[in-house]
Order: structure tokens, then C-alpha cells, then sequence
């Protein structure tokens, strides 16, 4: 019997190795074979099939990713020695042609390959080229694998399995043992990285290479972040969150992990603006999570808003349930049944009712950490009154409250309005917001919302009452939510290329001392100095840390704190405790200044006020450079494509404001390739801006020619 075990076993393995073999030999060209190659390694992927998309235009319309970013992969040859390489990014990277300088290759020699050529090299057609190819390239023409370095934080990639009719969706360390079966090494470069960038950076390891020795050594180069915000927003941004210990990634696409420096700054604005609701006589209550589809879908047109996004339960174990829950993505149909119970009488009202929690909205698009997520935080307040005047006063009180906490908690300046018709709440009444828009990368982000639901809801849910003169009537409802998005918008409002920039409000710890120790001097002194320095700016309320730690260098410390945006550092050396002062500077613009160790508490108060109030007018000001005016087509594109908020006069007419998305995003096509902004996309209503100039008799839409009835603020949002 175990002969026969043995035998059996050894069968298996010459088979395999028969199998193998053989496709080593063989030109593969059917999904299939790539799949069995997958099958054999125990490689866990997921394949998906789709109508052939030999472009990535086509992949972007045909193709739906759970989560992997979509990438397209590129082959080059170099003309000059005929090697080639294969290149892959996410798709909408712009990929500079002097990143061959990296791997010491000429751009002048480097060219994509013919159609000939893929096809002789990886027997696959242009539109099918991917790193699952390489199988065929037997001759190890294909000199390297290079990656853009923006998929080395991507934990699920995606390719073509030969044909552009299919899709593979894997994790890369699963990925990994496909690379590792064929011997293929993966070169992470940075692929949007300039000439102008290369050539000095070069020359000055050449001429200083016991400086960067020396910082290696330290780990200070670690720290440092890579990309400038000016010319790689998107990784820059990746990197700050990552490196200042915000967020950490999560094996569920869309889904992250909140560490303490980012939950910190939740929890303030918790504090806050959970202090000023109540004030209100709002109360918090908690609702599940869990959602009917009949609850659900009892408000048509609430439902259709969210439909694309909402996730459902549909199995407990192994069993299917009898119907599907949803998970909510907002509470309206949650929490309304439950109104429609407890009110009977005009003297039920007003509810007013907020809950902290969270929520889950299944995006398709391409996540960004606090901004777009598949799960965020948010409160989601929710009340009920007798008459409309006083659902109102409530709808623009709490639009009040969401402004004060962007402008004084997180210094960023807000834009307050409503929404068009076309951009309000799904079933509500009006939607009343308050929009930014990003300087860095001209983003225009909906940084809160509060709703007028009107009777609708209450009609829907059959909350009514019985009013003072005995008839029945339905309640007028609100609805307003603010999410962790807040804390995404002031990370790219006040981080530069150092990491964060933090306000003073928010900052955990809003002072760090750091001692600076020297051989020949007694470090007792030092830290007893640095000590009662902690101690006096305790006592002054003052959020203190001393990093007393001897394991780094003061420049590693300095440079880890201006990373994670701590506002003031306090520098000690022995020059300091002689002449009884301190050494600040300031996180938020660089100032450097010694300050009379007297009265440090009441220094550092006052210090960190100003520098809340100046972190908010520099916002602002970048706010208002980036808002533009125009009258006609041509310069409300001009504007559009400089990267600029625009405020136009409107006929206010729905269908019209559809086309002006359509033809914006027909014209952003043809923007030319090499400008130096590459913001592309159509142009949406951000909101009619309360605060305008009144429309002029006779003044015109700046699209129809009809006559005009306000302004609107567009933008290129998130």
C-alpha cells in the first residue's frame, strides 16, 4: 500500500513537471493556460470577463475593479541595443520620459514597440500586454520588469491574462509567486520623476556623499518625504499619511485603518461639535447598522442615489438569508420608522437626535484615504418639527456650526451655498453645503451638508401629528452629516514637503522640547532644564511632549517631528539653559526665534493662537486665488483648465447642467498631454454661493444665453 502511495505521489510530481515543461515550450495565448498557471502555484486570484478593451479608455468603461487600481502596462525598446522593457502604473500616472536616466538608458533611444514586435516577443496583441506575458518570452528579450513606485503601496494589482477580453484581480503577494515560478524581478522607479529633478540630485551625491552617508545613518532620510506637493500631489499625499502615522492600509480595498494621530483629531472635532449641538438641544441616540431592503427602498428616489453604493448581507454561515440587509449608508429609512412610533401629537416635537458612527458606502471608484472610502466616521444629526420656519432655522444653524469647524478648528475656509437641483440630497427638499476646493491639485472637495428633507420623508414613513387646531399633518425633517473627510481636507490644505502641518487645535502634542546633548556637557542639567519647561507649559494647558530619548540624533528628532506637524519645537542645548531662554520654531512657516525663559506658558498660549490664525488667512487666501469669474464659454474653460474654481451666472436650468458636464468633459480630452496641469475631467456645480454679487438686468447664463437667475460656483471634484 504505501509503495502504491508513493508511486502515486511520484506521479503526480512527474506530471506536474511534464506540465510545466510543456508550457515553458509553448507559446501560450488563451486566458485559460494563464489561469492553469495561477491553478498549479495555488496563486488565489480573481478573473472577471468583459467586452474586449484593447485600450484603456475601453478598460476604464468595461471593466469594474474591486480593488486593484487599473494599470496600464507599456512596451519599449531601446533602438539602440534592442533590449526591451516593460513598464506599468496606474493608469492615470504621467510618465516622464527621462525616468530611463534611473536604469542608465538614453530617453532618446527608447521607443514603444511596434504591434510587430509585441507580437514577437510576448505572442500577445498591443492592447494585451501585461506582466502575465512574460511567460512567453523565452528568450529573455524583456530586460526588466519596472513598476512606478505609486503600485508599491497598492496591495492588489490587475492585468490582462493575455487577452483584453478578461481581467485578473490579485493581491501582490500573491502575484509575487507567479514572478518568483519564471525568475521575474520587479525595479520600483519613480516614473513621473523630471530631468530637472535627476541631474542635481546626482550631482550632489557626487559632490556630498559623506552628508548623505551621515544621514543615512541617522535614518533621516527615511523620514523624508519624496515627492514635492507641487508636482505629485497624489503620492506626496500617500506618503505624508503614511509616514506621519495617520493611516495604515487595510487587506479590504476602500477600508483603513485610523491610527491615533488621525482618531486624535476626530475626537476634537467629536468634542466640539458635539458640545455646540447640544447647546441646541440636540440629543444623541444610537441606531444599527442593519437596514431592510423594504425600509430602504420605501423613498424611491432616495434609494436610486444610493443604489450603486449600498452594500447587502445576503448569507449568515453557510445559509441565505430569506431577504438581503443592507448595510447602512445613511439612516433616513432606519430611523424614520421608529419617528413615525414615537410621535402622535404636536407636543412629540421637535426630535433632535444625532448619532456617532459609521457607515459604508461601496465605492467604484478609486479610493483616497479620509477623502473617498469605502467605510468613513461621521455624525449624522436628524430631527423632526411642527412647522418648515423651524426646520429651516435648524438646517442653517448647523450649516453655521459646520463652518466654524473648518475655519476655527481646522483653519481651513469654506464656501457656504446650496446645492443645484441636479446635486441635492436624493429625496430631500434642498441641500444646503459648505465646499473647498484643494489649491495643490484644484480639487473642488463637499466638505459638509445639511438637509431640508421637507414633508417628503414624513409622508413616506407616515410621521405625522396632530396640530394645535386638531388636523393631521406631517412633520418637516432635517438631516446634516460631517465625516473624517474634514480631516483629509486640512491635510492637504496645510501639509507641505516636509509631511503635516498641523492647527494648534487639533495638534496632539501642540509643543515638543527636544534636548540637545553634548560629550562635554552634563545632560542632568540639560534635562532638568528641559523638565521644569514641561511642567510650566503643563500647568498653562499647553499640550507638551519632551522626547528626552538618546536613541536618534536632534536631526533625526526634528526631522520626525516636522513630519508629523507638531506645531512648536523647543531646542535645549547648553547655550539655552546659560543664558535662561528657549530656541522655537515654528512648524507652519519656519520661524526661528529665542524667547526669554520667563513666562513660557503664557509665551507659547498666545504663540500658538497666532499661528491658528495665520495657518487660517494663509488658507484662505489660497482659497480666493483660486476662485475666477466668467461671463462666457471660453474663459469659464480657460479658467476651468488653469485649475480654478469658476462662478458664472446660470439659468438654473437641469438638463442644461448636464451638458455643460458632458461638453467640459468632452474638451478636457484635448487638453494637450505635455501642460503642466493635468486636471481633467467635467466640471460640476459645487453650489450657488450665498454670499454673491446680485445677477445685472439683463445679464445672461454664460452657456445658454438665457436669462440668468444667480451664480453658481463649478469645480472638478472629487
Amino acid at each position: 500500500r504505501q509503495m502504491c502511495i508513493r508511486d502515486r505521489v511520484s506521479t503526480q510530481r512527474l506530471n506536474h513537471l511534464i506540465s510545466r515543461q510543456y508550457m515553458e515550450k509553448q507559446r501560450l495565448s488563451e486566458k485559460e493556460q494563464i489561469y492553469e498557471i495561477l491553478n498549479r502555484l495555488g496563486v488565489q486570484y480573481e478573473a472577471k470577463d468583459h467586452e474586449a478593451s484593447p485600450n484603456m479608455e475601453l478598460v476604464l468603461k468595461n471593466v469594474k475593479l474591486e480593488k486593484s487600481p487599473f494599470i496600464k502596462n507599456l512596451l519599449y525598446i531601446n533602438s539602440k541595443k534592442k533590449d526591451f522593457y516593460m513598464v506599468c502604473a496606474i493608469h492615470d500616472t504621467k510618465v516622464e520620459k527621462t525616468y530611463w536616466k534611473q536604469i542608465g538608458l538614453g530617453a532618446g533611444n527608447m521607443r514603444l514597440a511596434t504591434a510587430e514586435q509585441v507580437k514577437d516577443i510576448l505572442n500577445v496583441e498591443v492592447g494585451s500586454v501585461s506582466p502575465f506575458a512574460l511567460v512567453n518570452d523565452h528568450e529573455q528579450k524583456v530586460k526588466s520588469l519596472i513598476f512606478d513606485q505609486g503600485l508599491e503601496t497598492q496591495e492588489y494589482v490587475s492585468f490582462h491574462p493575455l487577452v483584453n477580453n478578461a481581467i485578473v484581480e490579485l493581491k501582490q503577494s500573491e502575484f509575487k509567486k507567479f514572478l518568483d515560478e519564471y525568475k521575474i524581478d520587479i525595479k520600483y522607479l519613480d516614473l513621473t520623476v523630471k530631468e530637472a529633478e535627476i541631474e542635481p540630485k546626482e550631482q550632489a551625491q557626487k559632490q556630498a556623499p559623506k552628508k548623505i552617508e551621515k544621514e543615512e545613518e541617522e535614518g533621516i532620510t527615511k523620514l523624508r518625504i519624496e515627492y514635492k506637493k507641487s508636482e505629485n500631489f497624489s503620492k506626496w499625499y500617500s506618503q505624508v499619511i503614511i509616514k506621519s502615522e495617520m493611516i495604515d492600509y487595510y487587506d479590504i480595498s476602500g477600508c483603513y485603518i485610523l491610527r491615533p494621530n488621525a482618531y486624535n483629531i476626530w475626537e476634537t472635532i467629536q468634542r466640539n461639535f458635539d458640545s455646540w449641538i447640544k447647546e441646541l438641544g440636540v440629543e444623541n441616540a444610537y441606531f444599527p447598522m442593519f437596514v431592510s431592503q423594504k425600509a430602504l427602498e420605501t423613498e424611491k428616489d432616495h434609494v436610486e442615489g444610493f443604489a450603486p453604493e449600498v452594500a447587502w448581507v445576503t448569507k449568515s454561515g453557510n445559509s441565505d438569508l430569506k431577504e438581503p440587509i443592507a448595510v447602512r449608508p445613511t439612516s433616513e429609512t432606519i430611523m424614520y420608522p421608529a419617528f413615525s412610533k414615537w410621535v402622535s401629537s404636536h407636543r412629540d416635537l421637535p426630535i433632535l437626535l444625532n448619532q456617532w458612527t459609521n457607515v459604508v458606502r461601496w465605492e467604484f471608484k478609486h479610493p483616497t484615504p479620509f477623502i473617498r472610502t469605502r467605510e468613513f466616521l461621521w455624525q449624522e444629526g436628524h430631527t423632526a418639527h411642527v412647522t418648515l420656519k423651524e426646520s429651516e432655522q435648524m438646517v442653517y444653524t448647523i450649516l453655521d456650526l459646520y463652518e466654524k469647524v473648518y475655519t476655527d478648528i481646522l483653519a481651513v475656509p469654506v464656501i457656504k451655498g446650496k446645492k443645484t437641483d441636479t446635486e441635492k440630497f436624493a429625496g430631500g427638499y434642498y441641500t444646503t453645503t459648505i465646499e473647498t476646493i484643494i489649491p495643490a491639485n484644484s480639487r473642488g472637495v463637499q466638505a459638509a451638508t445639511s438637509h431640508n428633507l421637507g414633508q417628503n420623508f414624513s409622508k413616506m414613513f407616515d410621521i405625522t401629528f396632530e396640530n394645535e387646531k386638531k388636523e393631521k399633518d406631517f412633520a418637516w425633517q432635517t438631516s446634516w452629516g460631517l465625516t473624517t473627510r474634514s480631516i483629509g481636507v486640512m491635510i492637504m490644505y496645510h501639509g507641505d514637503d516636509k509631511g503635516l502641518v498641523l492647527p494648534p487645535k487639533v495638534a496632539r502634542i501642540q509643543v515638543v522640547i527636544v534636548p540637545i546633548y553634548f560629550k562635554d556637557v552634563k545632560s542632568d542639567d540639560l534635562l532638568n532644564y528641559a523638565s521644569s519647561l514641561y511642567k510650566e507649559l503643563k500647568q498653562a494647558g499647553v499640550r507638551v511632549f519632551l522626547d528626552d530619548t538618546t536613541i536618534h540624533s536632534p536631526g533625526w528628532k526634528f526631522n520626525n517631528w516636522e513630519l508629523k506637524g507638531v506645531p512648536i519645537r523647543f531646542e535645549i542645548g547648553p547655550k539655552e539653559v546659560e543664558k535662561n531662554e528657549v530656541r522655537s520654531v515654528q512648524r507652519f512657516n519656519g520661524q526661528k526665534q529665542n524667547v526669554p525663559r520667563e513666562a513660557i506658558g503664557a509665551w507659547a498660549v498666545k504663540e500658538l493662537e497666532q499661528i491658528q490664525k495665520n495657518m487660517y488667512d494663509n488658507a484662505n487666501q489660497q482659497l480666493q486665488n483660486k476662485v475666477k469669474h466668467a461671463s462666457d464659454w471660453k474663459t469659464f474653460m480657460e479658467h476651468l483648465n488653469s485649475g480654478n474654481g469658476v462662478i458664472t451666472p446660470w439659468c438654473g436650468i437641469d438638463a442644461e447642467e448636464n451638458k455643460v458636464k458632458e461638453r467640459s468633459a468632452i474638451e478636457s480630452k484635448n487638453l494637450n498631454e505635455d501642460a503642466e496641469l493635468q486636471l481633467t475631467g467635467a466640471a460640476k456645480t459645487l453650489c450657488i454661493p450665498f454670499n454673491q454679487e446680485p445677477i445685472k438686468e439683463g445679464e445672461v447664463c454664460f452657456f445658454t444665453g438665457k436669462e440668468a437667475k444667480y451664480r453658481v460656483l463649478w469645480g472638478r471634484s472629487y
